[in-house]
């Protein structure tokens, strides 16, 4: 039985993305059902299937005895976990998420998710495919969402923990660096990336990643108000370049930075 490495899966690779430890990627299932053996993973592995007939161990909250998925199930597995999840036929697309080695977690057997985890996966999809310069703290933000769906309750207090408004104030100075990680923040001040990430949901009512974001939004914004160039906005304010600037823009405000700067300045 062979055991694949961090970021190693049984398909043809089409495209991949990597953020936070995480590797992202989107592969076509070349084997053949009778051709696929039993295997392990070293790291924890999420997947999605992107064609009908994907058998897994996975279960089904729903139906306890389920053991073909279709198109679009969010499918988790633990790590060392021995199986041969394979399509019914070959060729079938799907999307991978190989975990980092710290990643924790309380489900021991595989399982299928459902919620905010199936759409992260998605999201994961449209990222993968697209490769966009600056779209890590998506890719990291999504990924982070899985991470959450299987490390349980980790923070069970509803006192904010202390170290939360360092994490928020450390965002503040350093979210305009460029390629600034949320896992960069989380060892800085020695906690778990996920752990972070579900502090700050539970007591911010957002992600740490949207929050680099919309930073790095409202130093734009400053700068474009001075008049600033928009090449040298985006490099200012930490974006990969200007088209990533206009994407976070638009996103956050509704509008391009352009726009926004003929407005301000009365020239529309």
């Amino acid at each position: 039985m062979s055991r694949l490495p961090h970021g190693q899966f049984l398909g043809e690779l089409n495209r991949s993305v990597e953020a936070g430890g995480f590797h992202v990627d989107l592969r076509v299932a070349t084997l053949p059902p009778e051709a696929v053996v039993e295997h392990s993973h070293h790291n924890a592995h999420f997947i999605l299937p992107l064609a009908d007939g994907y058998r897994s161990l996975a279960r089904d909250p729903l139906a306890t005895d389920r053991a073909v998925f279709s198109s679009g199930s969010a499918i988790y597995n633990p790590p060392g976990v021995v199986h041969r999840d394979c399509f019914d036929v070959a060729g079938g697309l799907f999307l991978s998420v190989s975990a980092p080695d710290d990643l924790p977690t309380a489900v021991a057997h595989p399982a299928l998710l459902r919620g905010e985890a199936e759409a992260a996966m998605r999201r994961l999809v449209g990222l993968s495919l697209s490769g966009r310069p600056g779209d890590e703290l998506r890719v990291e933000q999504a990924a982070l969402t899985l991470g959450m769906a299987v490390a349980g309750e980790i923070e069970s207090s509803r006192h904010t923990p202390d170290w939360l408004a360092t994490a928020a104030e450390m965002i503040t100075d350093l979210a305009c660096t460029p390629g600034l990680e949320v896992r960069a923040v989380a060892d800085r001040i020695g906690v778990h990336p996920v752990h972070l990430a579900r502090a700050w949901r539970r007591h911010l009512g957002r992600s740490p990643g949207s929050a680099i974001r919309h930073r790095r939004a409202d130093v734009a914004m400053q700068a474009l108000t001075s008049r600033r160039d928009l090449a040298e906005t985006a490099s200012v304010a930490g974006f990969a370049d200007q088209s990533h600037m206009t994407r976070e823009y638009v996103r956050i405000f509704g509008l391009t930075p352009g726009a926004f700067r003929g407005a301000i300045h009365g020239r529309v």
